[in-house]
């Protein structure tokens, strides 16, 4: 329960402007439906507005200041890669 919590507080931090949150407002619904119509086979369409709803994201993102939230959990992950790997070196 207390990750959840942490990842909503964490959630709400990243889309406080305005701008962020109407461009996830449509942005985030698109890129699902962009998902579905990929795996029910209708390839071009599906891409096309998974393409736009993360754009949409990105542009949001640029306009709070922050970065995307996939880049942000890539960079946890190699960090703690690279920690684990230092600590066996050790």
């Amino acid at each position: 329960m207390k990750a959840i919590i942490l990842f909503l507080i964490d959630y709400c931090q990243r889309h406080a402007h305005p701008i962020n949150a109407i461009l996830h407002i449509i942005g985030v619904p698109a890129a699902f439906i962009g998902l579905f119509f990929v795996c029910i086979g209708q390839i071009d369409k599906g891409l096309a507005l998974l393409t736009l709803g993360y754009f949409f994201q990105y542009l949001g993102h640029e306009a709070q200041g922050n970065e995307v939230g996939e880049i942000t959990l890539i960079k946890k992950i190699m960090h703690k890669n690279r920690t684990k790997t230092n600590e066996s070196i050790n």
